[in-house]
């Protein structure tokens, strides 16, 4: 594996004692209690996990905007979430039902859902979906809908085929002439993985404390956390 260039962003200075090194699991070795990270990365890479029975799921955002936010947020503390993130922003792509409420509530307390849905284009008696929810698969999308096809549940489907390779991705349906093929894809998003949801509980730890905190707390503890790593550096 080779990391990216920005990666050099996670461990920058780590030799300049900016964070707490602690044995490694047989003490053989040292390694770092936290990465001195230079951004809020805690926000941009999906976090999801259960440990000492709790549970966090932390939705990922776009760099720019987290970047703008936490800029923002150094000049006046409680800059205002929304002017910045419009949406959490998954590396699989798919469109987000945005519904404001639902946003803000995530926004300002961490906790909170949204559904998630594939992208699709319809080419002649083929439908096909590219972008699929985070949470969900390439296969497990292809063995629903080949276990409604099989049970009867959808009649309309003709074939079924897996695109995904090196300079493609997604899933081919080849339909029958006569398919009202938009009135199929909304019953695949109510039927299939094809929309999913993806609930958020932002329960982090902090000092050592397990805290859920919205994405204007996070902000503010992290500014703090690297705010000390550079006082140590």
């Amino acid at each position: 594996v080779k990391l990216a260039e920005i990666a050099n962003e996670l461990f920058r200075d780590i030799d300049k004692d900016t964070v707490d090194m602690i044995e490694n699991y047989d003490g053989t070795l040292y390694e770092p209690r936290l990465l001195p990270v230079t951004f809020p990365s805690i926000l941009v890479n999906t976090s999801s996990g259960t440990a000492v029975g709790m549970a966090s799921s932390i939705a990922p955002f776009n760099l720019n905007e987290i970047i703008d936010y936490t800029i923002a947020v150094i000049q006046k503390a409680d800059a205002e979430v929304k002017d910045y993130l419009q949406a959490p922003d998954f590396p699989t792509g798919g469109n987000i039902i945005y519904h404001e409420k639902e946003m803000q509530q995530i926004y300002s307390t961490g906790k909170g859902s949204f559904k998630i849905r594939s992208t699709y284009r319809i080419e002649g008696n083929s439908i096909i979906f590219e972008e699929i929810p985070y949470t969900t698969t390439f296969e497990a999308i292809i063995e629903k809908i080949g276990l409604l096809v099989k049970e009867g549940k959808i009649k309309d489907i003709v074939d079924i085929d897996d695109i995904y390779g090196i300079h493609t991705k997604g899933i081919e349906i080849t339909v029958k002439n006569s398919t009202n093929k938009e009135l199929l894809v909304e019953k695949l998003f109510k039927m299939t993985p094809l929309q999913d949801t993806f609930a958020c509980n932002f329960n982090l730890i902090v000092n050592g404390r397990p805290q859920t905190l919205g994405i204007n707390k996070i902000i503010q503890a992290w500014i703090a956390f690297r705010g000390n790593a550079i006082k140590r550096g």
